[in-house]
């Protein structure tokens, strides 16, 4: 590997200029370190499914693509590298955090009403407690996304939400009552996976 002096502003800059073989150097360079850091920002996470390494992966993946596509014109050396390379990892792990708190609420929120605290109805009504939520929605959402990017889930699924009917909603979307509860029917198969323990 290059070790010499500017040898990062290099493959930064033959990643710009859309060279993919230098993210195995950067990757040389700055994996471990990322790794070190991730875990120690994970500190003592729940969910033994993302480690350290799964975090680091995702933010240099994130940061490379990144620089294959121009986000990052402003980038030119090893602390800009670092400093974004870092930036990405906590976003990581602080939506890591989010979703499993928001998952505990969700968990909360399907118990037999006979089974839920008053203690537990307050918890939920906090601003935190709404921003989970708010965050857990657009997260599953996003789901949607991924699988539909015309939008039309997304659609259905926030129609839904705000407790359209099935009618109602293929009114709206001038679709067939049958096609929008065949759409509802996918959509919870969808966020019960994504929900999934």
């Amino acid at each position: 590997m290059n070790t010499e002096p500017g040898s990062v502003s290099k493959w930064v800059s033959q990643m710009k200029a859309g060279d993919r073989s230098a993210a195995r150097s950067l990757w040389g360079r700055f994996y471990g370190k990322l790794v070190r850091a991730a875990t120690r920002r994970l500190g003592r996470n729940p969910d033994p499914s993302l480690g350290g390494e799964d975090v680091a992966q995702g933010a240099f993946a994130n940061v490379c693509e990144g620089l294959l596509t121009g986000k990052y014109p402003q980038l030119e050396n090893r602390d800009d590298l670092w400093r974004l390379l870092m930036a990405s990892m906590v976003n990581r792990v602080t939506s890591h955090y989010r979703f499993i708190n928001a998952q505990k609420r969700t968990v909360a929120l399907n118990q037999p009403l006979d089974k839920v605290d008053e203690k537990s109805l307050l918890t939920l009504a906090t601003p935190e407690a709404q921003a989970e939520l708010k965050d857990l929605i657009e997260h599953l959402l996003e789901t949607l996304d991924q699988d539909d990017p015309t939008g039309e889930l997304r659609e259905i699924a926030l129609l839904y939400l705000q407790e359209h009917s099935a009618s109602a909603i293929a009114k709206k979307m001038r679709r067939r009552k049958t096609n929008i509860l065949q759409k509802i029917h996918l959509i919870r198969l969808m966020w019960e996976k994504t929900l999934a323990p």
